[in-house]
């Protein structure tokens, strides 16, 4: 028998009760159940005015997190019991008392049945698994849910943390972690036979996708709503790379499947290492992931990792999408299916002539850009910060590797390279010399922090985008794998425009 959803609880980011009193409303329409009021976070004279967030349309949990467990609030027992005291005279249907903190205010709570106690502990810098089973299994009093929220990569979370949780169903338990691992339990929050899930706010609008999260690996409660309240455990996506903190990529795939009736999620994860990245693919396949998109730095090893290899990912040499079927991973390159169709509209716009074309890079998207050139009979030449790097390249792809201090110039030039980032470091290739004037810069980096492509494109008098238009062209391709079937045009190119792409 499936577990019944889990109450969904949206963390709200406020700092005063104007703006609580705003977003609970946001809340509230789209689907959470709940909404933790973090009175950490909140400032003494918007405190003093609490009262005035009732009533409310969703009941509301007062949460009061200690610096030690990663908030901002005192740790001090009698500053906090002062508080809580404070908080429990209010109609808070849950209040959350820390356990190593506040279990003496017990006693002095209203009944259970008025105002639910969730007895939480926080391990903001992660926990030995020793531990972590110990307190999830902590005899919990009458009325009380046992939360355990610990930092956590997901390879030790997959082999160390999940092994040890109770069955579904044998404990009032809602176990959790923060960073790179962070999506997975709450999206198996059901799965798990968890109470409560908590989530972030409704995912921002795509033109400005700034988070609001309190904590970031929560999943907007917009994504989950649908997901958690479906039974027989629906597909799960993923982005996984290093780092993966700026990806739109959920945001759009939550789109469409909500467009095309599909229910799944797509999280991001977060891998440090190889290793770690390739030892969690069966496991995340055995939890019900059936697709990952994958980015720097794990291209190569996505296609080493893969048990059959398809068209796009052989010519590549490296592999941005895993399909999982039964016991089968399957590798597939949707960057060249983008590089592919933005060349082409390029040429048909009379951006470019389709002759030739510079890259910069020797990673996995400089890859797809040389076999599209490739593909399309256009000559290329390939730079990259390493001159033996660039020369491999130009074998693989029948491209050329010229010295950049003495290159021709080209009315395209294509970055594939990781900067734009904010912690990328400065581009190494002189990409002005490359440049006529009046040529195009096509920049792999969506949304770059830090704007060095775009300023030096402008400086040769060039024009430039950025790579939203290829991440919704690779997504749609990748959305397609998974689901049977693409986008439809129309939807692609609403897309579109919402994130901000001219013609």
């Amino acid at each position: 028998m499936t577990a019944p959803p889990p109450a969904i609880a949206v963390t709200l980011p406020a700092t005063g009760v104007d703006e609580a009193r705003q977003q609970i409303d946001v809340a509230a329409r789209a689907g959470a159940d709940l909404a933790e009021v973090r009175f950490d976070r909140w400032t003494r004279a918007d405190y003093n005015d609490r009262a005035r967030l009732f009533p409310s349309l969703v009941p509301l949990i007062a949460t009061l997190r200690s610096r030690t467990e990663g908030g901002q609030g005192p740790d001090e027992p009698e500053i906090r019991s002062e508080r809580l005291r404070e908080l429990s005279l209010l109609p808070f249907r849950w209040i959350d008392l820390e356990w190593d903190r506040d279990l003496a205010l017990l006693p002095e709570l209203p009944r259970p049945s008025e105002m639910g106690r969730i007895l939480s502990t926080h391990y903001p810098a992660g926990v030995r698994p020793d531990v972590w089973a110990r307190r999830l299994r902590e005899p919990v009093p009458p009325g009380c849910l046992r939360k355990v929220v610990a930092w956590a990569r997901v390879g030790p979370l997959l082999l160390e943390l999940l092994p040890q949780l109770p069955a579904p169903g044998t404990e009032a338990v809602i176990a959790l972690t923060t960073g790179p691992s962070g999506p997975l339990l709450r999206a198996w929050a059901r799965r798990l036979g968890f109470p409560m899930v908590f989530a972030a706010p409704p995912s921002a609008p795509l033109s400005h996708p700034t988070s609001t999260a309190v904590e970031p690996s929560q999943i907007p409660v917009d994504h989950l709503r649908a997901y958690l309240s479906t039974e027989n455990h629906p597909p799960i996506f993923g982005l996984a790379g290093h780092p993966v903190g700026h990806t739109r990529s959920p945001a759009l795939h939550a789109r469409w499947m909500s467009r095309f009736h599909r229910t799944g999620i797509y999280v991001p994860l977060d891998f440090e290492t190889e290793p770690e990245f390739v030892d969690s693919l069966a496991i995340l396949a055995e939890w019900g992931f059936r697709g990952l998109n994958v980015t720097h730095p794990w291209k190569s090893a996505a296609l080493e990792a893969a048990t059959e290899v398809m068209g796009g990912a052989a010519v590549c040499g490296v592999a941005n999408t895993l399909t999982f079927r039964g016991d089968s991973i399957e590798a597939e390159n949707t960057d060249l299916v983008a590089a592919l169709r933005r060349l082409e509209e390029l040429k048909r716009q009379g951006r470019w002539d389709g002759r030739s074309l510079a890259v910069v890079g020797a990673g996995g998207a400089s890859r797809a850009t040389l076999a599209a050139a490739r593909t399309l009979g256009s000559r290329a030449r390939v730079y990259a910060r390493r001159a033996e790097a660039a020369e491999e390249l130009a074998r693989s792809f029948s491209a050329d590797a010229p010295d950049p201090e003495s290159a021709e110039s080209e009315s395209l030039l294509v970055h594939a390279t990781t900067v734009g980032r904010h912690d990328a470091g400065p581009l190494e290739v002189p990409i002005e010399r490359l440049l006529q004037r009046g040529a195009h810069v096509l920049d792999w980096v969506y949304d770059p922090e830090v704007p060095e492509i775009r300023s030096a494109a402008l400086r040769a008098g060039a024009t430039y985008e950025d790579g939203r238009r290829l991440l919704v062209y690779q997504a749609a391709a990748s959305f397609g794998l998974w689901w049977g079937e693409e986008p439809s045009p129309e939807a692609v190119d609403e897309l579109l425009r919402e994130v901000g792409c001219e013609g």
